[in-house]
């Protein structure tokens, strides 16, 4: 995390306002039962004055209260009422919060109007804690989908848990790995696991940068590939990240789809069972009607290499020699999957 957020050493409870101080008095006491501020100042250690003083505080809390008796003896309030108290008081803090949004973003939205020529599209990102916060920031507030060039070394490790938490939240993942990125030691397998979860992924030889591109507004990528400490550049809307957007579907077009067979199983080829048939469908009735390539290319919208590997992914799939054993196959298995399918 950067400098502006709590070490993740920190108590929980420090998340509520509880100092270590505080919290060690809070645990004393609990131990107890109650006590007064001498007893539980000679438990830890510090003077009565200053005991008193943090027991005070944790009963404005609402963590604990104290008898009317001279002198006051403490009692601790049960942790689910007292922690589950305050975990609500901060969660309507910041609720309220939430509301003032709206205003500033209307006065964002009204002074880009105003300096559309001058807004910030590039920011240097130089430290790993800096970039490790913002990737945290950027796919936890993702609404529709993510997309990624991944090669070796790893950009921060620690975000994957927020991506698979992405997926969960039906966040559309599409990844493009690299040779150098499914060599890294579990990789295959921590893949294996994301395809099972929804993810889409593809491998293409070689990649130019790492980068992750969210909801298509924002993106991070790579200066230098091959140092996981090398800056990166954060891509805020503009012309250039339009630009790193087509240069994805592109490369996702060329790339060739990662798939799993039922045990676990790797394989390369046309990414699902529906995937394959429906490309089969497409082609067949156009390989039939004696179209050349060309043409047919042209039909599909995609370019010729492209259509040679589709060809090629079904005659391997469909393990047929020629086009024409291509065509009797899928007539024959058009209704059930292929024999290399999941």
């Amino acid at each position: 995390m950067d400098g502006a957020v709590r070490d993740v050493d920190a108590s929980p409870l420090a998340l509520l306002g509880i100092s270590d101080a505080e919290e060690r008095v809070y645990r004393a006491l609990l131990k107890r039962h109650g006590g007064s501020a001498a007893v539980i100042a000679d438990d830890l250690a510090m003077t009565p004055d200053e005991t008193s003083e943090l027991l005070d505080h944790l009963e404005s809390l609402g963590l604990g209260t104290h008898t009317p008796e001279s002198p006051k003896t403490y009692v601790a309030v049960e942790p689910e009422l007292a922690i589950d108290a305050l975990i609500k008081q901060r969660q309507r803090t910041l609720e309220q919060a939430r509301t003032v949004v709206p205003a500033l973003a209307d006065t964002f939205a009204k002074a880009s109007a105003n300096h559309a020529g001058q807004q910030v599209t590039l920011e240097l990102i130089s430290t790993r804690a800096r970039l490790e916060s913002v990737l945290s920031r950027m796919m936890e507030s993702s609404s529709k989908e993510i997309l990624s060039f991944q090669k070796a070394p790893v950009l921060v490790p620690a975000t994957r848990s927020i991506g698979v938490a992405a997926g969960a939240r039906g966040i559309r993942t599409r990844t493009v790995s690299d040779e150098s990125h499914l060599k890294l030691p579990g990789k295959l397998a921590t893949l294996v696991e994301d395809i099972a979860r929804g993810e889409e992924a593809r491998t293409f030889s070689t990649l130019p940068f790492k980068m992750m591109i969210v909801d298509r507004s924002i993106a991070i990528i790579t200066l230098e590939s091959q140092r996981p400490e090398a800056p990166t550049l954060l891509i805020h809307r503009s012309a250039l990240l339009e630009a790193l957007c087509l240069l994805f579907e592109f490369v996702w077009e060329k790339a060739t789809p990662i798939v799993t067979t039922r045990d676990g199983e790797v394989k390369l080829g046309p990414d699902g069972n529906g995937h394959a048939i429906e490309s089969a469908k497409a082609l067949i009735p156009l390989l039939s009607a004696g179209l050349n390539d060309k043409a047919i290319a042209q039909q599909l919208n995609i370019s010729a290499s492209t259509l040679n590997r589709r060809i090629g992914d079904l005659m391997s799939i469909y393990d047929a020699r020629t086009r024409f054993q291509l065509g009797l196959q899928v007539a024959r298995l058009s209704d059930i999957a292929p024999r290399s399918s999941p």
